[in-house]
């Protein structure tokens, strides 16, 4: 801080009192909360102790010392507002020749900031009396003040005009394939061996993001990536492949003017997009580390949208292309449906409108071109979404329908009319009663359902199609340091005469479905219950336990095909930016009367990840 803050700071806290000099004051031992600020006021030589070498921090001052100690500051304001400010720029000259650089000077003071001059402010105001019996001028003061903070301001803007931030991901993987043919969670091929060790790869990771302001009123994003983590994510790989250097997001920010249609916001370049749940989301590739770039849910396309308000009511048109699904040139993440086909583009309406004091309304329509099968393939997604709450109860709900055009209606879904049972909803009711949390709600997905987006996770299942059913979540807080999360899908087939789709990773990637004909299906049910435990500030422990049943009807077996997940994990941070995970994962698959063909399997995932944030 500059003199003008600590000048503050001592009269607020503890006062300027006689000009006694010492170091170190003894009634203000290392441990007392006043400690460290202390120190700093008198490393600065902005206070001194009585003359008895101690400071008397616990001694109310009068409001007369607390005027002395502003009047005493008065004048260093005064000078900072001044000419003499080094904050009081004048219009920039000439650029001169450059010259050779000169050696480092000292290190200066931190600015004056906003909040201390509010402060400083502030407490003008509330002994203006007293300054004014000092002869203090008062309103002079207030003038420089405020010059001061027309400076400040000034400033703060020319180093907001560029910042750079990111963040890099060092990634551990180990496996173990104990037995059978193994898939992890996310449901990539294990490879052999028994070895964590020799079945170790590590991966890299690294977002570099530039943000500028260009004028006013319009801002350049770009992010940079670099490593070997996001095609290993993307493109399903099984190992690390080369290092790979994408301009992952590069997009301008502006307001514009569309005449009749008022102000807007207008977004262009390569931008991160999503809209719900039902009709455009993401699902994350990797379950085993949290990289934000995949997590988000956000496509990244490459077009633009407008946003624009109008009261309670806002708009945003778009449109968008997104990058092909091809290992040689697969940078983002691809528009894939749920039955696998590639969303090549896509252009539509969102709207929001406000209902009430705390309900919302959205409607989403949009095209996208289906280039699986034909030039001219088409699919209409319209949805619809309602969240409110009344008192303590939260409502939350989902309509949505795909619509294929009469080139792909009966190629969408291989032998049927994709035209037809075509339509999803979920709901869901959620409360507390203290520390406990509860929800419970109902899920449809019609077997010709076929929107890119992120509805459903079911242990390594994703985007399960042609089910219906009940669903319920927990979380309670069994002390300030443990909490208990439980969650149960109860589906069934919702058509008998379709296949059920508990396919793996579908909406990511193509060629991991299974398709089990409905009428030999009975239930589908999923289980999951986790454990955290804050052992420090700092380090934490969860344990999590996961199920998937199939079970079949009585004609076809007895036997439900299972699948477990057991996961142990402990994180540690190291401070506000910087983190480590480890986790190891036991799999477990039983293959019953129906499954994947590919009989019993166990085998483990290890994984550690350290991440930093700058």
């Amino acid at each position: 801080m500059n003199k003008v803050a600590f000048l503050m700071i001592a009269a607020l806290l503890l006062g300027l009192c006689a000009v006694a000099f010492a170091q170190e004051f003894p009634d203000v031992p290392p441990d007392h909360w006043a400690y460290d600020a202390v120190q700093e006021l008198v490393d600065y030589g902005i206070i001194q102790g009585y003359p008895d070498g101690t400071f008397g921090g616990k001694r109310a001052m009068t409001r007369y010392e607390f005027a002395e100690a502003m009047a005493k500051a008065a004048p260093v304001i005064a000078e900072m507002a001044g000419p003499g400010n080094p904050a009081m720029k004048g219009d920039k000259g000439d650029t001169g020749a450059m010259g050779p650089a000169g050696p480092a000077g000292p290190k200066g003071e931190p600015g004056i900031g906003p909040e201390q001059l509010a402060t400083i402010q502030r407490m003008m105001d509330e002994f203006q009396d007293e300054l004014a019996s000092l002869g203090v001028q008062v309103e002079s003061v207030r003038r420089d003040l405020n010059a001061l903070a027309e400076r400040v301001t000034l400033v703060e803007v020319e180093q907001d005009r560029v910042k750079i931030t990111g963040d890099v991901n060092l990634i551990g993987r180990g496996t173990v394939r104990n037995s059978g043919v193994v898939f992890d969670r996310d449901a990539r091929l294990l490879p052999n061996g028994n070895n964590v060790i020799a079945n170790s790869t590590i991966f890299t990771d690294m977002n570099l993001g530039i943000k500028g302001r260009v004028g006013p009123y319009s801002t350049v994003d770009a992010v940079i990536s670099a490593g070997n983590y996001t095609p290993y994510a993307l493109r399903n790989a099984t190992t690390a492949g080369d290092d790979d250097f994408t301009l992952w997001q590069l997009m301008l920010d502006t307001n514009v003017t569309l005449g009749p249609l008022g102000k807007g916001a207008m977004r262009v370049g390569r931008f991160p997009f999503q809209l719900t749940p039902l009709t455009l989301k993401f699902v994350d590739p990797d379950s085993y580390n949290y990289v934000q770039k995949l997590d988000s849910g956000d496509y990244m396309l490459d077009g633009g949208s407008i946003e624009l308000q109008y009261g309670k009511v806002g708009l945003t048109v778009f449109a968008g292309k997104a990058n092909p699904d091809s290992n040689a040139n697969l940078i983002t993440p691809t528009l894939l449906s749920s039955s696998g086909d590639q969303i090549s583009q896509l252009a539509g309406i969102r709207a929001g409108i406000g209902i009430g004091a705390t309900g919302k309304l959205g409607l989403v329509y949009y095209q996208g071109a289906v280039d699986t099968f034909t030039p001219s393939g088409r699919v209409e997604v319209w949805g619809g979404n309602l969240n409110n709450t009344f008192g303590t109860v939260n409502m939350a709900s989902e309509y949505a329908i795909t619509e294929p055009n009469d080139d792909i209606k009966n190629l969408l879904i291989p032998g049927h009319d994709a035209s037809e049972d075509n339509t999803a909803y979920m709901s869901k009711l959620s409360t507390n009663f203290g520390k406990l949390g509860v929800a419970a709600g109902y899920s449809r997905i019609e077997q010709n359902y076929v929107a890119p987006g992120s509805w459903m996770r079911m242990g390594s299942v994703v985007n399960p199609v042609n089910v219906q059913g009940a669903n319920a979540e927990l979380t309670y807080a069994l002390t300030s340091s443990i909490n208990l999360t439980a969650e149960g899908q109860f589906l069934e087939p919702n058509d008998d005469t379709a296949g059920v789709n508990v396919s793996a990773r579908a909406s990511v990637y193509p060629g991991r479905m299974l398709s089990v004909p409905a009428n030999q299906v009975d239930k589908i049910n999923y289980y999951r219950i986790g454990l955290e435990y804050g052992l420090t500030g700092s380090d934490g422990v969860d344990f999590g336990y996961e199920q998937f049943n199939l079970s079949p009807v009585d004609a076809v077996g007895p036997d439900d095909s299972e699948e477990r997940f057991i996961t142990i994990g402990w994180g540690h941070t190291f401070h506000a930016n910087a983190s480590m995970k480890l986790l190891y994962q036991i799999i477990e698959y039983e293959e019953g009367s129906i499954g994947t063909g590919l009989g019993d399997f166990r085998g483990g995932v290890a994984s550690a990840q350290f991440a930093l944030k700058f």
